[in-house]
């Protein structure tokens, strides 16, 4: 088909679907529709109140991440949602107006979802276990962006998409697919060329990734990087520092509509959220709620003087050990009006260990706290409307799972590369001391309060001191059952914790010091989460996802042993016992270190078996052992036992 043709086919398929005074654009994307030379993917234009049509899009993942499903089993994606103001153009929508002009009959209006979409719907996979994973790589083909912990299909943005900025005129969605796209819509001029060529390298990894183009009242324009299409892509844009992501993750919990302002050359605010421009601040102490909100007013004042836009807010994050307390919140807020005839912000949010605080201004103008405010919210949206029923789904973001198949893949080929054959996981209490810290901690409370202290606080050191020096017995055992398993595993097993303090310290540090292999697995936290000091260099492992971290931490071990602990420890405990009960996990030596009287006193389990919330049976899938000794020989008798079975 010639050029002419297929430019008369774009032209009258978009008369039939268009509306009447709709506008219709195209941003060039290269290579998307290569006879057609410079169009390609849509970009949507907007007024007031309209906001960004919504497409489906799969996650990208790196190519041999995951094998593919079988072809049949590959959702096709639906054309684009058309807008009232604007219809957008897909690649499926030309293909089928250049089939229309073959002699097919040329459809009513593009943007119609075909027929044959439905026809055949793919069987939803959940993703509980490394089992599930095994069983998805026995397939011919996969696609691996279908994969979601919940079962559903990624969602490419927020269903109403990004909002229009107050002052703002019309907004554009370019498609961010390859390094042409980044150039030709982020200026080299206001930013450096390190940005351009991170970014660039980033992209395959950020898939769908879009720039949204502002243009307000006055000719100009600014850009957003949107995150509401992935919004794990807020750890790969460049230039974010931590605290900025740590802070996103957070607004994120409220709101998906969210993008990253392209710095400008002027004071330039951080995000729009919701329609909102907005100004990220980090606060370490409790006076600089002040400093932290006027360097936020000038930014959000200076760009909204440049473009035309009204009132933005400022977001300030304080540290964990900060207390938000309103009345001071309220008189640094009040200083910041007093010297701005104008504030540049409307609502100042406040993360803290509290929660989050909005605060904003009552019918005399002053900024006070806001019990009844809806966070983040759209323009116009209020507390009433939406009832007492969260938009907790909406919240609800799914993992990256080109970051969730690193984590369950990279360990176990790390401890392989290193001759390791096996690992015992050793879980327990982070609180528990050393016993010689312990003594010390004792000493110094007896000597500031006495061995008969009358003050009920000083009498509540003590105790808790004396109680650190009993719990300390156990450090000092799991430090030598560490050592024991080292020495007799011969180099091919490797002691394995979450790589934090106490029990997860003494087992690390017995087999470091042992000379076996130690290894640690990290969480990573929004503030300061370091590894022990005793982890073999090189056999460590930083993970984003608890629920990643947990399979990895049992797969491929020969024991699991539990030390006395907290929430955590019970939690991965009962876990384990219930993917073996339930045939889920291969059945291990389960051994829980201590005196059973510990045991049977924080966890009766025969209770469990006389009021039948369990079999008899279940009760065989653990054993104790007091000793470091017990604990070794339970673990490889049951392997020996095993391994003389036909």
């Amino acid at each position: 088909m010639g050029m002419t043709r297929r430019l008369l086919t774009l032209l009258l398929a978009a008369a039939c679907a268009a509306p009447a005074g709709a506008q219709v654009r195209a941003v060039p994307e290269a290579g998307l529709v290569s006879s057609l030379g410079a169009l390609s993917a849509p970009s949507a234009a907007l007024t007031p109140p309209s906001v960004l049509p919504g497409v489906w899009a799969p996650a990208a993942l790196p190519a041999g991440a995951l094998p593919a499903l079988p072809a049949a089993a590959i959702p096709a994606a639906p054309a684009a949602f058309a807008a009232p103001a604007a219809v957008p153009l897909s690649a499926p929508a030309l293909r089928a107006a250049e089939a229309a002009s073959e002699g097919a009959p040329l459809p009513s209006a593009f943007g119609q979802r075909p027929a044959a979409l439905d026809a055949e719907k793919p069987e939803r996979r959940v993703l509980h276990s490394l089992k599930d994973l095994a069983e998805l790589s026995g397939g011919a083909s996969a696609d691996a962006a279908g994969l979601a912990f919940d079962g559903a299909a990624p969602r490419a943005a927020a269903e109403s998409g990004p909002t229009l900025p107050e002052g703002a005129v019309s907004a554009e969605a370019v498609p961010l697919r390859g390094a042409a796209d980044v150039d030709r819509t982020i200026s080299t001029l206001t930013n450096s060329r390190e940005m351009h060529d991170a970014l660039k390298a980033r992209l395959p990894r950020m898939q769908p990734f879009d720039a949204i183009v502002y243009r307000d009242a006055r000719g100009g324009t600014f850009t957003g990087l949107d995150l509401s299409a992935r919004p794990a892509n807020a750890d790969l844009i460049p230039e974010l520092q931590p605290h900025e992501v740590a802070t996103i993750k957070k607004i994120q919990l409220y709101t998906r509509d969210l993008q990253v302002l392209v710095r400008e050359e002027g004071a330039t605010p951080d995000l729009v959220v919701a329609g909102t421009v907005t100004e990220l601040k980090s606060v370490h102490t409790e006076d600089a709620v002040y400093e932290q909100l006027s360097h936020a007013n000038h930014q959000l004042t200076v760009h909204a003087q440049r473009h035309g836009l009204g009132r933005g807010a400022a977001v300030l994050d304080m540290i964990p050990s900060l207390k938000a307390v309103p009345e001071r919140i309220e008189e640094q807020i009040a200083r910041v009006v007093a010297e701005n005839q104008a504030p540049g912000f409307k609502r100042v949010y406040v993360f803290s260990r509290e929660g989050l605080q909005v605060y904003a201004p009552d019918a005399s103008g002053a900024f006070r706290l806001d019990r009844a405010a809806v966070p983040f919210a759209r323009p116009g949206a209020s507390a009433a409307a939406r009832g007492f029923v969260p938009p907790a789904l909406e919240r609800a973001v799914l993992p990256d799972m080109a970051t969730v198949t690193r984590e369950i893949q990279e360990p176990s080929r790390l401890l392989r590369g290193k001759g390791i054959r096996a690992t015992i996981t050793v879980y327990g209490s982070a609180r528990i001391l050393p016993p010689e810290r312990a003594r010390a901690d004792l000493e110094r409370v007896l000597a500031e309060t006495g061995p008969r202290p009358h003050a009920p606080a000083d009498k509540r050191r003590l105790a808790a001191a004396r109680a650190e020096v009993r719990m300390s017995k156990f450090y000092a055992l799991v430090r030598e059952f560490g050592a024991l398993a080292a020495r007799e595993g011969g180099g091919e097993v490797a002691i394995v914790t979450g790589g934090g303090p106490g029990i997860m310290e003494a087992a690390n540090r017995g087999a470091l010091e042992a000379g076996g292999p130690s290894v640690g697995y990290n969480i990573r936290l929004d503030h300061e989460q370091s590894l022990n000091a005793y982890t073999t260099p090189g056999l460590s492992f930083e993970f984003e996802n608890f629920s990643t971290r947990k399979m990895s931490l049992r797969h491929g071990a020969m024991g699991l042993v539990y030390a006395p602990g907290g929430f955590g420890t019970m939690d991965e405990l009962f876990e384990v016992l219930t993917l073996i009960q339930t045939h889920k996990m291969p059945r291990v030596p389960i051994v829980l270190l201590g005196k059973k009287s510990y045991w049977e006193k924080v966890l009766d389990f025969r209770e469990y078996d006389h009021m039948g919330l369990i079999s008899h049976e279940d009760l065989k899938l653990f054993r104790f052992a007091e000793t470091a000794r017990q604990a070794w020989d339970a673990i490889r008798a049951a392997h020996e036992s095993a391994a003389a079975r036909p």
